[in-house]
């Protein structure tokens, strides 16, 4: 894709560089159009077919939501902040989303409640030192649209082979090879009882990205 996407000109990442230093492009004419397509009708879909709320939550988050999602202090290499204020720009949608109902009692009558949610993420990737980061791939700043379900306990594992089932109606819609891996227990994280990442098929770089 470095190679057809600045070819075709819909991907520029010498300015990317030139504005913002290393791991940043800019999507142009086309580019630009087919990220801002992708994400309205992700939204759509799961909004319109899959029985989602959407809502648009803050970029920026308080320190308390990224220990409650349990990205902090974990991950907090990886985590971009702005020290004045003690604001951290949200690495996906789940911490704000996930964090709309802390500190609260929710009846069992209100679930399940589900969002989804579009916004820009930002990652230092620091992890990722030494991999393959040629491309748009695990760059700083890139959009996510986010499926997040608060649900009871008894309907959980339900909830979340549903809720994967919507992530693959995406891949399967736009005709992309993707398969569904289930991550062992050694690679749990503690705030983890089950987890599933879908992987779609790159062919350009040969391999399966997670996504």
């Amino acid at each position: 894709h470095w190679e057809i996407g600045e070819r075709l000109g819909i991907i520029d990442f010498e300015r990317g560089v030139k504005v913002s230093g290393s791991r940043f492009y800019v999507l142009c004419g086309d580019g630009a159009r087919l990220q801002r397509a992708l994400i309205n009708w992700m939204l759509d879909l799961h909004s319109g077919e899959h029985g989602y709320t959407e809502v648009y939550p803050p970029a920026m988050v308080r320190g308390d939501c990224l220990v409650g999602t349990g990205n902090l202090p974990k991950f907090g290499d990886n985590l971009y902040r702005d020290a004045e204020e003690d604001f951290y720009f949200v690495p996906t949608a789940e911490v704000p989303v996930t964090n709309l109902y802390r500190d609260e009692v929710l009846a069992a009558g209100q679930l399940p409640i589900k969002h989804v949610a579009y916004t820009p993420c930002f990652r230092r990737e620091k992890m990722s030192a030494g991999r393959d980061v040629r491309g748009i791939k695990r760059g700083h700043q890139f959009d996510k649209v986010e499926m997040v379900k608060f649900v009871h306990p008894d309907s959980s594992d339900a909830e979340l082979v549903s809720l994967l089932d919507d992530a693959e109606d995406v891949a399967r819609r736009l005709g992309i090879r993707h398969r569904v891996v289930q991550m062992c227990t050694a690679d749990l994280s503690f705030v983890a009882a089950i987890k599933y990442d879908v992987e779609l098929w790159a062919p350009g770089s040969d391999e399966w990205l997670e996504v």
